[in-house]
């Protein structure tokens, strides 16, 4: 169910002042704080067609739709709402539920690493010496993958469990629901620790498992060339992922949990920097 939806025509007479033209006005699920609820209202555009929504800007409202002015209580709600999203927002970007994957996805996934994984062993006896260290990672992956899924779906049972019982998203769900997100989190940074491993190896066996395909010895055997092209484009991946994530690599759980409240931080205080003022102020 979406986090949010498009404000009533009853809060946009609340907010009209603070809205700019062409602006799509939608509203946050309730949030509690200290026995009160209130609202993330967000202001967004479309700048191109098909383009996702970017936030430009933000309000808090209280259950009497009377804007939050204090600053402290806009730091507080931002929290709540920046967690409410990342916990529970399926549309969004940052939603960790969405690297949840289904049984059919992953059996997909462990077909596929078979498949590069008989790759490995044909460069392997080509003489590509690092081919036997990366197929002892891709041996590893599927394990990550499941264990990675397990954790994703008890953060799930929970989630849903906690806005059951308790209704409104708060300070006492986010405690909860924390170690469970970051049991997910320190085990997705075992997969990336794990791929980074090899990271020396994977332009090379790319470039070779493309040249092989291509031969003509090769070309028309698709017991080769199918394990050929699934090595090269799982190459292509690990590469991006070893470039993306190079800052968080070589950390160890206690710096990546200390970089990522960072991150987290300046997501909060990016909300309440956006904090609209009404437009004629």
């Amino acid at each position: 169910m979406p986090l949010y939806s498009l404000a009533s025509k009853e809060i946009l007479g609340c907010i009209k002042e603070y809205i700019k033209r062409g602006e799509l006005v939608r509203i946050s699920d309730a949030l509690e704080y200290n026995n009160i609820l209130y609202r993330e209202i967000t202001f967004s555009k479309k700048l191109f067609k098909n383009l996702r929504k970017e936030n430009l800007g933000y309000l808090y409202i209280n259950e009497k739709n009377e804007i939050v002015n204090e600053k402290s209580l806009q730091e507080r709600l931002a929290k709540l709402a920046y967690f409410s999203e990342v916990l529970y927002n399926k549309e969004s970007r940052i939603c960790i539920i969405n690297a949840y994957q289904e049984e059919a996805k992953v059996e997909k996934d462990r077909k596929d690493y078979k498949l590069v994984a008989n790759g490995l062993d044909f460069l392997t006896k080509e003489g590509i010496s690092d081919s036997e260290k990366v197929k002892q990672i891709v041996i590893k992956l599927p394990e990550i993958r499941k264990n990675n899924n397990l954790v994703l779906k008890q953060l799930m049972a929970a989630a849903y469990k906690c806005k059951e019982e308790k209704k409104y998203f708060n300070l006492y769900m986010l405690e909860e629901l924390l170690p469970t997100y970051r049991n997910a989190l320190s085990i997705n940074l075992q997969k990336i620790k794990l791929i980074n491993s090899a990271r020396d190896c994977y332009t090379n066996i790319k470039k070779t498992s493309d040249k092989k395909s291509k031969q003509m010895s090769i070309r028309f055997n698709h017991k080769l060339t199918e394990p050929l092209i699934r090595l090269s484009f799982t190459m292509g991946y690990f590469i991006k992922l070893v470039n993306t994530c190079e800052t968080i690599s070589e950390m160890s759980d206690t710096q990546y949990f200390k970089y990522l409240g960072t991150i987290e931080k300046e997501n909060i205080d990016f909300r309440v920097k956006l904090n609209r003022s009404k437009k004629n102020s």
